[in-house]
């Protein structure tokens, strides 16, 4: 059973009811909705579409509503786009006027008073480099040292350069409350400076979990205290190799999943994993080189953009990459347990049980831990410690069920209400995994909950090794 969870970007190749009970039935585990693109009706459409190819296939899948944050926009362009020649000069306004090849537009009012001289300013993920000559009221005067087509709405990012934009933007706060009024399961904040920027949308959505995105280097710089508050940290490679030298991403995938382990939050990989299935049928090597070291980095998901959201091969592309995993965590390599896992910060009643039950499994060969959890965190917590068994999670909480989906190494199952008395969950644990075949009469396993079990608590607190 994969353990690593996959999530795939919904897209015009993707969002429709039978494409996505295909991607389901190819392994995918979460849909990431990115409101940089699409309307609230789009979304609305898809959210239904996913849910109701989760039903049918009779596991959660996880919605993952990812703001487009203070992303800085160009603005639009006559006829569309316009070639920037190196060496000549364009002014950046902040009035918005129709663009040419010496003036356009931007969203952001606030780029005089953040540039100085000299400043480079990147567009289009970097394809255009324009350099700071000089910096007005309202406009900035710029040389352009890489040309290139600039067109409607693409990205501007000022690496190196601190911004006083905002962390939310007026469009997140209502894209926010819409996808809390829909049910989405987790919500990813882009272009996080600091914990301070987790705290402030935690006020707007206090049970909401919450990814941080690592996009911009005073994120890089703060990424212990970002991913103690945080839910989970998405290493963006996209905006993070804009914003930085490429040469240094490789090594911030690396200790931005080893810090987010070592926090005990889930760490996801994204941005280009499988780029060339786009248009290929097949990825490069280098790409399934990557998609594997992610997983060996210790990362508890991986993710699709552009190859399920516009791609020619959406469904392949998922196959590819849960296939790669597969392979990863046969490996001998991928079962020792990193020692940034073990190696824990400050331990609780709740992650003591986790750890012990991780334990247990892997010293009496037991290939079951099971789980009676209220929110998931029970799950999540002994996941965190990679045992080697599997990890069924009951819940009567719809809520806990659909976010378990992203949760490494967990398999989520439904009850129809919450068990009064040990006893009872117990009964009924031992009686559904016989009846299931999930495991024999006779067999061990590992059954963790709170004691007694819809006790109001975060965690576990009690472990028992049942023989069924």
């Amino acid at each position: 059973m994969r353990k690593a969870k996959i999530i795939c970007t919904m897209g015009p190749a993707s969002r429709d009811e039978p494409t996505l009970g295909k991607l389901v039935a190819a392994g995918m585990d979460c849909a990431r909705l990115n409101f940089s693109h699409g309307t609230h009706e789009d979304h609305a459409r898809t959210i239904t579409n996913v849910r109701r190819a989760s039903e049918i296939a009779g596991r959660p899948i996880a919605i993952l509503l990812d703001l487009q944050g203070p992303k800085i926009r160009v603005g639009k362009i006559k006829g569309g786009k316009v070639k920037l020649e190196e060496e000549t000069e364009v002014t950046i306004v902040t009035d918005d006027v129709l663009g040419t090849a010496e003036r356009f537009s931007c969203s952001y009012a606030g780029l005089p008073e953040d540039v100085t001289p000299g400043d480079p300013i990147l567009v289009n993920d970097g394809a255009i480099r324009l350099e700071v000559v000089k910096a007005g009221k309202k406009e900035v005067r710029c040389r352009v040292v890489v040309g290139g087509t600039l067109s409607d709405n693409k990205g501007i990012n000022l690496p190196g350069t601190p911004v006083s934009i905002p962390a939310l933007t007026d469009k997140d706060l209502v894209d926010l409350q819409f996808g809390l009024s829909q049910g989405v399961d987790y919500v990813a904040m882009s272009f996080v400076r600091s914990a301070d920027d987790i705290r402030l949308i935690k006020r707007y959505a206090p049970t909401m979990p919450i990814i941080a995105k690592l996009e911009k280097p005073q994120a890089v710089d703060r990424i212990d205290e970002i991913s103690q508050i945080a839910d989970g940290v998405m290493i963006a490679r996209g905006d993070l190799g804009v914003e930085m030298p490429l040469e240094r991403v490789p090594l911030i995938q690396k200790t931005g999943i080893e810090r987010t382990n070592y926090h005990g939050k889930i760490a996801i990989v994204a941005t280009q994993m499988l780029e060339s299935m786009i248009v290929s049928p097949q990825p490069t090597r280098a790409e399934v080189s990557d998609v594997a070291n992610a997983i060996l980095d210790g990362a508890d998901s991986v993710m699709l953009s552009a190859e399920t959201a516009t791609g020619a091969n959406p469904v392949e592309a998922v196959r590819t990459m849960a296939a790669i995993i597969e392979e990863v965590e046969r490996s001998a390599r991928y079962q020792a347990l990193p020692e940034a896992i073990l190696d824990r910060g400050e331990s609780t009643f709740a992650t003591a049980v986790a750890k012990a039950c991780a334990a247990a499994a892997g010293q009496l060969g037991i290939g079951t831990v099971c789980v009676y959890t209220r929110t998931g965190e029970t799950a999540r917590q002994i996941g965190e410690y990679r045992p080697t068994a599997r990890i069924l999670a009951f819940t009567a909480s719809q809520q806990a069920y659909q976010r378990m989906a992203l949760y490494w190494g967990v398999t989520a199952r439904r009850v129809p209400k919450p068990f009064e008395s040990t006893d009872e969950m117990i009964a009924n644990i031992a009686q559904t995994l016989v009846g299931s075949g999930d495991a024999m009469r006779g067999e061990a396993v590992v059954i963790a909950s709170a004691v007694p079990p819809n006790r109001p608590t975060f965690g576990a607190s009690m472990m028992q090794i049942h023989r069924l």
